[in-house]
């Protein structure tokens, strides 16, 4: 009798699963695009993984022949399409070839809920360099956009492109060809954007690729134009008429106070002069001006490295007078909605406060506004949504929270007032707003409530949802049967082997793949988490820096790894850290940080010449721990 019952157990937990593959099926995919450039261009290599709730053991191909230019990035997502769900993480890297030929980027692997997927092959095929190479209608050499000589300009107006006899090459280029940095601004707020540009002033004829593009290193960075077109425009600087090319055009959001540089780049350029003796020959002028092929007599090329300057930007820290306790980072001009899905539902359902925050300013840094949940309330993870306008500076649009949460008895509650603040920096003041309190009613459902943990899973289609409970007073008590009789003889006939795999199970679902925790946990932490040792810095009269930032530092360690603040030590953070696959060099990073810490709370001397210096080393371990995801081991 307890194997049929166990059978029949199966059966319906076997329906169950082919009803989620329905909903959502489990796939790893590699796409490259574009799949033919030339050496000194560029690809990306994305990788997806659909539906997967536990992923782990992520290996990427080779790249052997390549240099990985940015990588790995990370992206979580959701699509619906016609009525389900598909939840995916898409990891990507960009890839330089190191020479010409064919290639084939291997396999990568995964394991997604306990099972290996792998990607099929895929191939590259890298030509001779080229200057101008369409694909799709895009062009690849930023260069190739718009070629300054191709309107015949007359020969007066740019003569320095002709090299006259006795005249020294690098002095003319010197002379004539230049790399600049120029910011919007030299000072600014926390928070606050600056938009940086790279450009190449020239009155000469060149090729040229970025060699070093600047990292923004303590900026969050948004790129006003694509990374494969160059603005130009027709400028004049001390008097002399250029060429303009934008090689990189960004808004950086300082994420600390103090004197910040913005890096220089590099453009490699092959520049082409014509000589002076050639031009008199008839038609050569045109032909070159034209990009006509000359014979390698006519002309002369050199390759040459243009470095621009940097800049140093000096970055005011957030005023302490007026702040208020809601502050959480927001800097610009902002206005906050709240309202619920619905006013009236049963404790069958789960309700959904939806939070609007619009705008302009650092609004891809703005976190969750914390909100006091009545004591009968249960909220889960919120689902963000960004609608933004990256090309405006500073940035515009909105970011919505969507916040599930669960009711389990019937009445009438209200969600009070929500206290959003934020910093204007043209008033360089602290604004407070509010929500209106939110009254709703609960009516009290025929079954229990089921909460999904997953914020995803619980957003799934209503429509399929509503089909498959049409009649279900008859369907819920049906299965509430067969599964309670088979649960109850399945842990009758094999009580031990049921614990084992209970315990089991429970230790692999504490072993989260660290690309969703990171991703998640960073999300939800503050934009600061080291706030008051910032404070305390900044400020004349405070004693307590290094047991602030001790204490700050174990508390973001605690909230990342899920641990308990008495249990974050040296050793516990080290095998934490070697779980979620982080590299050893941040582990002792880490780990010589907590030491030095530790050290000067308990020195008797002045110690004030480090402060600053251990506290931008612990933003910075604490950055890349948040952006560090781990592709193998």
């Amino acid at each position: 009798m307890g194997i049929i019952f166990k059978k029949i157990f199966l059966s319906s937990f076997t329906f169950g699963l082919l009803l989620s593959s329905v909903i959502a099926q489990t796939k790893f995919s590699a796409f490259l695009s574009p799949n033919k450039i030339a050496k000194d261009e560029y690809t990306t290599l994305r990788l997806v993984i659909e539906n997967g709730n536990s992923v782990q053991k992520f290996s990427p191909p080779s790249f052997k022949d390549f240099v990985i230019v940015s990588g790995p990035n990370q992206e979580l997502g959701e699509v619906n399409s016609n009525g389900v769900l598909n939840k995916y993480i898409a990891i990507s890297f960009v890839l330089q070839p190191k020479r010409r030929g064919k290639f084939i980027l291997g396999s990568a692997s995964v394991n997604i809920d306990g099972k290996s997927y792998s990607t099929a092959p895929v191939k590259l095929e890298v030509q001779s360099s080229t200057r101008t190479r369409m694909q799709n209608n895009t062009v690849v050499n930023p260069f190739a956009t718009i070629d300054p000589y191709s309107n015949q300009m007359a020969s007066e107006d740019f003569p320095d492109c002709v090299l006259k006899n006795g005249e020294k090459v690098q002095e003319k280029i010197k002379q004539n060809m230049m790399l600049k940095l120029q910011t919007s601004k030299s000072s600014c707020f926390v928070g606050e954007p600056i938009v940086a540009s790279y450009k190449l002033y020239t009155r000469l004829k060149s090729d040229s690729k970025l060699a070093r593009n600047p990292s923004f290193n303590g900026f969050s960075v948004i790129d006003l134009q694509q990374s494969d077109v160059t603005d130009y425009s027709k400028e004049k600087l001390n008097g002399r008429a250029y060429n303009v090319y934008t090689i990189r055009k960004a808004q950086v959001y300082p994420l600390q106070a103090g004197l910040i540089e913005l890096e220089s780049a590099v453009l490699e350029n092959n520049v082409v002069f014509l000589k002076e003796d050639a031009r008199n020959s008839k038609g050569n002028f045109d032909n070159f001006m034209n990009g006509s092929m000359l014979s390698k007599e006519d002309v002369i090329t050199q390759q040459v490295s243009l470095n621009s300057n940097s800049s140093s930007i000096t970055v005011k820290p957030l005023p302490l007078k007026g702040k208020p306790l809601s502050f959480n980072g927001a800097v610009g001009k902002f206005d906050i909605t709240a309202k619920l899905e619905k006013n009236e539902f049963d404790t069958n359902e789960t309700g959904k406060l939806i939070l609007e925050v619009s705008g302009k300013g650092n609004l891809q840094l703005v976190t969750t506004p914390e909100i006091i949940w009545p004591q009968q309330l249960e909220a889960f993870e919120p689902k963000i949504t960004d609608e933004l306008v990256m090309t405006e500076v500073p940035v515009s649009g909105r970011k919505i929270f969507e916040i599930p949460f669960s009711v389990q008895r019937s009445g009438t509650f209200e969600i009070p007032v929500i206290e959003f603040s934020y910093f204007d920096p043209v008033t360089v003041s602290y604004k407070i707003l509010y929500t209106k309190p939110i009254s709703f009613t609960v009516k009290k459902g025929i079954t229990p409530a089921f909460i999904m943990p997953d914020t995803i899973a619980a957003n799934q289609s209503k429509s399929f949802t509503k089909r498959i409970f049409e009649n279900r007073g008859l369907v819920v008590a049906t299965l509430a049967l067969m599964i309670g009789l088979g649960l109850f003889f399945w842990l009758k006939l094999d009580r031990k082997k049921s614990a084992k795999e209970r315990s089991v199970r429970d230790s692999l679902d504490l072993k989260i793949n660290p690309l969703i925790q990171f991703a998640e946990t960073a999300a939800l932490a503050p934009q600061n988490p080291l706030s008051l040792s910032e404070n305390c810095l900044n400020s004349p009269s405070c004693n307590e820096f290094y047991s602030l930032l001790s204490k700050e530092v174990k508390v973001f360690m605690a909230k990342l790894f899920l641990l308990d603040l008495h249990e974050v030590n040296p050793k516990k953070i080290a095998e934490e850290m070697d779980k979620a696959e982080i590299n050893n060099e941040l582990i002792l990073q880490m780990l010589q940080l907590m030491q030095d810490i530790e050290w000067q709370l308990y020195t008797p001397f002045e110690r004030n010449d480090v402060m600053k210096e251990l506290y931008n080393r612990a933003q910075s371990v604490i950055q890349l721990i948040c952006t560090y995801h781990s592709t193998s081991r």
